[in-house]
């Protein structure tokens, strides 16, 4: 993984020269096909997305501007936009598969201590019922393991606001689950 000086270095090298692009994409390439596939769960298609998430963000790089963010923020925000355009050209929707160890964290925080099979099936049900973005802050926080500080990042908002927007999400996410 590169450091924070090392992403800077090679971002202001590959805005002057595109074939210094590359350190850059096999640094953040496993994050971000790991990314799609979570959410696809099609290796061929997530290899396309994937490509095109870093076209993009080569052919977007002379206007990035350095935040001191993490550049995979950047690249994640893209992968999310790509991965939300690819479900909506599709009619289909998002899944993310649930496992025991995804919503480990998320059944704690919703105080859920009901039969794990009954509780995935109704946390299932319930987080399709959330609008997208409700499902993309439960998504990057509970089952990506992102802080607060990193959502903000990917989706362009403070850090607060990340984390107002996650505990609203979940106080719907659990109205819905007792219904």
């Amino acid at each position: 993984m590169l450091n924070p000086e090392q992403e800077k270095l090679l971002i202001t090298q590959a805005k002057a020269d595109t074939s210094a692009f590359g350190p850059l994409y096999e640094a953040h390439f496993n994050l971000v096909f790991g990314f799609i596939f979570k959410r696809l769960r099609d290796q061929e298609l997530t290899a396309e997305l994937t490509s095109i998430v870093f076209l993009k963000a080569l052919q977007a790089l002379p206007r990035y501007t350095w935040t001191g963010a993490p550049f995979s923020s950047w690249l994640i925000s893209i992968a999310l936009n790509e991965t939300r355009l690819f479900f909506r050209r599709n009619n289909a929707n998002v899944t993310v598969p649930l496992s025991e160890t995804d919503v480990a964290q998320l059944r704690e925080e919703l105080h859920d201590d009901e039969n794990l099979e009954q509780s995935l099936m109704r946390m299932a049900d319930s987080l399709g019922q959330l609008n997208d973005d409700e499902q993309e802050l439960i998504e990057l926080r509970f089952f990506e393991q992102y802080s607060f500080a990193q959502m903000g990042d990917i989706l362009s908002i403070s850090s607060d606001n990340a984390k107002t927007r996650t505990y609203r999400a979940l106080a719907r996410l659990r109205t819905l689950m007792l219904k």
